[in-house]
């Protein structure tokens, strides 16, 4: 049976020894990246993946969505982690660079949309920090 939320683990990816399935720690539960596809349009690389006997004792979230992406408005530096499946989707504000480091999310890979950020009408979900 899962434990509770390890959010000192946020933002390591990992599996299972031996096993294809990656996991993002976020909030403290582990995320399915579902495919090479979604992992390759946010992350910056495949290194630092780390192996975990006791994965499991760690709750399941909804997996990472095949949608996300990473970006922010040409108005404002905030970078965002789109997360969430249409029409539900929610922003998530990466808050500091030591964050976007950590996550291993990749600075090359943040989309910049020519929309005003008060103009993005989607909610605004958990902040994405370091523990």
């Amino acid at each position: 049976m899962p434990e509770e939320p390890r959010t000192d683990l946020n933002g390591l990816r990992l599996r299972l020894p031996g096993a294809a399935p990656i996991y993002l720690i976020d909030l403290g539960k582990r995320r399915h990246i579902p495919n090479p596809e979604v992992y390759n349009q946010i992350f910056s690389t495949w290194k630092g993946v780390f192996d975990d006997i006791d994965i499991d004792e760690i709750p399941l979230a909804e997996p990472i969505p095949e949608t996300a992406i990473l970006f922010r408005c040409f108005d404002n530096p905030k970078v965002f982690f789109l997360d969430g499946n249409p029409p539900n989707y929610e922003m998530r504000h990466i808050v500091a660079p030591a964050v976007m480091d950590r996550y291993k999310f990749d600075w090359g890979k943040i989309h910049v949309w020519n929309v005003p950020l008060d103009a993005i009408g989607y909610p605004h979900g958990d902040p994405i920090r370091n523990p």
